[in-house]
């Protein structure tokens, strides 16, 4: 853990505009839009999150993650053959889910795919990855903070975080010796969407979260490195292996 530094603030945002509310479950942003490129031939020209594992769609355990922990209300957001998405799920009531869609017609990046998605997500949202898969108590970390924050872990081999107690103190995905690494699941108000570029291609992560950082302004919770990813091949092999309905 980093010793605090000292920090002179570059901007000022008024505390208000990143308050969460609590009212009712936020809604699941699930970003599904990727091509798959280092799985190859092994993606069989589906949407990544869609590869079969033991005879499941990998983004049906996702959103089942999600929904068993109370959290009914998913906005997929898609890309590259989104129609094969739409047509599995649906309105995602035969899941136990509400499900509606956010489809890019033009890679936007996953900055620009949640600034397109915006009107969908009401007030807060919890934003994941379709190519991640935790077990966890999602209803507990919502409930548990009140501003943006997000999921890390330790390290294993490349970081891109670095912390002081409950607060990220540096974001950078070009800085592989920070102790911590994002865990691929982060709680959001609505109204951080205005810090990312009006229009255009732009990653959420690198535009969002060194900013927050900078102002003291990101919360985190470590968690443990229980998680599946299907992003390469030696991962995706790994959860063929270990994910058992």
């Amino acid at each position: 853990m980093a010793e605090e530094p000292v920090v002179t603030p570059s901007f000022n945002i008024e505390h208000s505009t990143f308050n969460i509310q609590h009212s009712v479950f936020p809604k699941v942003a699930i970003l599904a839009g990727g091509f798959g490129t280092r799985l190859g031939e092994l993606a069989k020209g589906l949407p990544k999150p869609m590869i079969p594992i033991n005879g499941r769609p990998y983004l049906e355990r996702v959103i089942d993650s999600f929904a068993r922990r109370g959290l009914r209300d998913t906005v997929l957001l898609t890309g590259y053959r989104a129609e094969v998405i739409e047509e599995h799920f649906g309105d995602g009531k035969r899941f136990g889910v509400n499900i509606t869609y956010s489809r890019e017609t033009e890679p936007l990046g996953t900055g620009g795919a949640i600034r397109e998605a915006r009107p969908l997500l009401g007030e807060t949202f919890v934003m994941t990855y379709g190519d991640v898969l935790r077990y966890f108590d999602y209803d507990r970390f919502v409930a548990a903070h009140d501003e943006p924050c997000v999921a890390v872990y330790p390290r294993r081999t490349i970081g891109n975080v670095d912390v002081y107690g409950d607060r990220v103190i540096r974001f950078d995905k070009h800085a592989p010796e920070l102790p911590y690494i994002d865990a691929g699941f982060s709680l959001m108000p609505a109204s951080i969407i205005e810090l990312l570029p009006p229009s255009g291609p732009c990653s959420f992560e690198e535009s969002i979260f060194p900013l927050l950082a900078a102002e003291r302004r990101l919360a985190c919770e470590i968690v443990d490195h229980n998680f599946f990813d299907i992003g390469t091949p030696e991962e995706l092999a790994r959860t063929a292996r270990e994910l058992v309905d």
